[in-house]
């Protein structure tokens, strides 16, 4: 298999990948700024690459709120210079979204529901892939995983999610990027509570509930078939 380019290595999903396969070349931002396009032309220049996989984006819901030109510059604009190449370089995308792109009032979708982003990070993730699945042999990851540390000292009881560990969540992205699978895929493993899955790790792991946060909406349910 030839080199693949990986895009958000020092991510939480990026070192997990690192560990699964050594077939990756990991720049960091400081020597691929992809939301910089003259930046990103001159690495294709230089590096030819099949498949390129991005994992970076900016995560925190709250910041993203407030700090919306970074939000859009890292979770939409680098995207959509990745997709603009692809013509000129010949390469596939593989690109992981979220299933925060549901609004969560019901959950238990399928890659055919339409979705209905509610927050600024949901919206930049949703506009990124609205943009990368204008090139058909791409391919769009939606998931949700937790990091290995867990540091909130509570989780909730009354949001449910299909979301897990990332140390098992990246193997099953890892297996559908290399495949030759294109359009939307869902990854995630039962559908339960916030607070079941981290307590399965974290046995002392406090109760809360999506009421307690003011600041951001929480969706109920975003669960993924």
């Amino acid at each position: 298999m030839k080199k693949i380019l990986l895009i958000g290595a020092s991510g939480n999903l990026g070192r997990q990948l690192t560990k699964i396969s050594k077939n990756f070349d990991c720049p960091t931002r400081n020597d691929l700024d992809i939301s910089n396009s003259e930046e990103l032309i001159a690495y294709f220049i230089k590096n030819k690459y099949e498949l390129v996989i991005n994992c970076a984006a900016i995560t925190d819901t709250e910041f993203c709120e407030t700090n919306i030109s970074d939000c859009i510059s890292v979770n939409t604009v680098g995207a959509a210079n990745l997709t603009m190449l692809q013509d000129q370089f010949n390469f596939k995308i593989v690109h992981i979204s979220t299933d925060y792109v549901f609004d969560g009032k019901r959950g238990s979708y399928t890659n055919l529901d339409l979705i209905n982003p509610i927050s600024n990070y949901s919206k930049s993730k949703a506009a990124a892939e609205l943009i990368v699945r204008m090139n058909r042999k791409n391919l769009i990851i939606r998931t949700s995983f937790f990091p290995l540390e867990f540091r909130h000292p509570a989780a909730f009881v009354d949001q449910y999610t299909t979301k897990d560990f990332v140390d098992i969540i990246a193997p099953m992205i890892y297996k559908e990027s290399i495949s030759d699978k294109t359009g939307i895929v869902h990854i995630g493993t039962e559908k339960d509570s916030v607070y079941n899955k981290v307590k399965k790790r974290y046995p002392n792991i406090k109760k809360m509930s999506r009421k307690d946060i003011k600041s951001v909406y929480i969706p109920y349910d975003t669960s993924l078939e």
